[in-house]
């Protein structure tokens, strides 16, 4: 859970695998998925699923929103501001459990920006 914890880079099951791997030699591919599965569905974690690739996982808890680069796959948590919530109406009766926002276009290390990477309103 620490490698998790201190991961800010929405690591896949088999990065987390490999991290773990360098700490502590041995890792059972089928404990952590299993592991993974709990911390999940206990709400400990949240799974992040993109339109490609595996799922990664994030710890961060807090309401935030994901940017993804299409290019190269990084992602990041962009904090949401409580004026900037989205709202939307649901079908009477409804009860949402989860909700999901991510922002997917080219970061500006992958654009060949010369212009470090800076907060911009969208």
């Amino acid at each position: 859970m620490e490698v998790l914890l201190s991961a800010h880079d929405h690591p896949t099951a088999g990065q987390l695998a490999r991290r773990l791997r360098d700490l502590h030699g041995h890792v059972s591919v089928s404990t952590l998925y299993r592991n993974l599965e709990i911390l999940v569905s206990s709400g400990a974690v949240r799974r992040v699923r993109l339109d490609e690739g595996p799922d990664r996982f994030d710890a961060n808890l807090r309401p935030h929103y994901h940017v993804a680069c299409n290019r190269c796959g990084r992602l990041w948590d962009a904090p949401v501001r409580k004026e900037d919530q989205c709202r939307f109406s649901l079908p009477r009766g409804f009860r949402p459990e989860s909700w999901e926002v991510t922002v997917r276009g080219t970061c500006a290390a992958c654009a060949r920006d010369a212009h470090p990477f800076s907060e911009q309103e969208v």
